[in-house]
């Protein structure tokens, strides 16, 4: 099942990014270089139980915005983030809906394949929160007051 920016380029023609690379999704995982193409074999048990083993040529588009957006919470580390965005938001205003079942299936999935997305955990003290991460004496209401 072919997914990624081909997927969206054979939704969308005139989107204005071109495809660099074929991902699929397959049981094996492995990158084949045919010609000039580069093919990448991913797999994701959760894309293939989702789909209960029949196989679409092209991935469903609200199925393709849901993965996006389910694992753009690693993309900053990977270095995709903005394509992953202009992706997401592009999709969003074409009319892509969010599987939210789908979506929390993924994530966690990423969760495990990735490690665990850190989060903000917003019910501590601001002294809590930033205990770790500010060397200076500057209470935090204070930069929100200046």
């Amino acid at each position: 099942m072919i997914i990624g920016s081909t997927a969206l380029k054979y939704y969308f023609p005139d989107f204005k990014r071109e495809p660099k690379d074929l991902d699929i999704i397959d049981k094996i995982q492995n990158y084949i270089i045919n010609g000039s193409v580069k093919i990448e074999r991913l797999t994701n048990p959760i894309l293939i139980d989702y789909y209960n083993d029949r196989c679409p040529t092209y991935i469903g588009l609200n199925e393709l915005y849901t993965l996006k957006i389910s694992h753009s919470f690693w993309e900053l580390e990977n270095g995709s983030w903005d394509k992953h965005i202009f992706d997401i938001q592009f999709m969003k205003e074409n009319g892509c809906k969010l599987i939210q079942s789908l979506f929390y299936d993924l994530y966690n999935y990423w969760n495990k394949i990735h490690g665990e997305n850190k989060r903000s955990n917003l019910e501590m003290t601001s002294k809590d929160f930033f205990n770790n991460a500010l060397k200076f004496p500057i209470p935090h209401d204070d930069l929100h007051y200046i």
